[in-house]
């Protein structure tokens, strides 16, 4: 029998070499469209950190513009709508880097939100030394808070407009939405708390509703919930002056399509966002990726017509 045991280093081996396998079949599968190119990117933060992206061009059209693509809580460049999205703006034309912020899937969460500025800058700069422009900036459900604070605090001047897709709104206000005020103050209190203690880098256990439960530090909490937080999408959008769409599925249980108008009124001027409602569509736009296709392609295009 002795024969039969399969040695731990040799079975964690093994299962190395088959998730290694799964990833090139994957990255096959991805670029497997003839009218499509994929590239694994290592781009590096202004603070050091590395990140991890894909690429996805025409093959051997011209690219007519370039979007850089950032995901939500808990996400990462290659799942939900950056499984499909990249690919099928990549096969009309247009360029996509789709990134792993610093806080990607679902590990425990250090950083403070402003942090995430770093990052789109990095991308937004691989970008740009390709020489690919004009340049968008996308992003899905957080990653639309994301987005419009970095065009808000820089001003970026090669970045064209903003394209945000089921945008949950004021984080503080989303919690008090799934969880009531009290229970939402409460967190928030006790972070601060910490916060002004000095203890800033301890870890709390944070109930997240219908996303689960995870691990933040207090100043995580506080950067991304507090009453100055940058991350107010209401505030920023304020700020931007570029074109934006919103695309919002009406049938998103996770961040209210309401947010969408909200946004707009915020706005600088009505005329500078268009809003569109997808009936059906929950927070991934599973079911309907060929109306979230259409209506990103569809705005990008007239935003390209002279």
């Amino acid at each position: 029998m002795r024969g039969n045991v399969v040695k731990p280093w040799r079975s964690a081996r093994t299962a190395a070499v088959l998730a290694l396998v799964l990833a090139l079949c994957w990255l096959t599968s991805a670029g497997a469209e003839p009218s499509v190119r994929t590239e694994l990117v290592r781009i590096k933060a202004e603070d050091g950190i590395s990140l991890t992206g894909l690429l996805y061009r025409p093959d051997q059209a011209e690219i007519r513009a370039g979007v850089v693509m950032v995901h939500g809580y808990g996400g990462n460049f290659y799942t939900d709508v950056m499984s499909f999205l990249p690919q099928a703006l990549a096969a009309r034309g247009i360029a996509a880097l789709a990134i792993n912020m610093r806080d990607h899937d679902l590990g425990p969460k250090r950083d403070r939100f402003e942090e995430s500025r770093l990052d789109i800058a990095a991308a937004v700069n691989h970008m740009a030394l390709r020489g690919i422009r004009p340049l968008f900036l996308y992003g899905h459900s957080m990653g639309t808070n994301r987005v419009l604070y970095y065009l808000a605090a820089t001003a970026d001047s090669r970045v064209a407009g903003l394209v945000l897709t089921g945008p949950p709104g004021n984080l503080f206000e989303w919690n008090v939405r799934v969880f009531g005020r009290e229970a939402a103050s409460r967190v928030l209190l006790e972070a601060q708390d910490l916060v002004a203690a000095g203890r800033g880098d301890q870890w709390m256990v944070v109930d997240l509703g219908p996303l689960g439960k995870a691990l933040y530090t207090a100043n995580h909490v506080v950067s991304l919930r507090g009453p100055l937080s940058l991350s107010d999408p209401f505030r920023n959008i304020a700020q931007v002056t570029r074109p934006i769409l919103i695309v919002h599925g009406l049938a998103d249980r996770l961040a209210d399509p309401a947010v969408a108008d909200e946004l707009r009124r915020n706005a600088p001027a009505a005329e500078l966002v268009t809003v569109i409602l997808i009936p059906g569509a929950e927070h991934s736009f599973r079911d309907h990726e060929k109306s979230l296709e259409e209506a990103v392609y569809t705005w990008l295009l007239r935003r390209l017509s002279p």
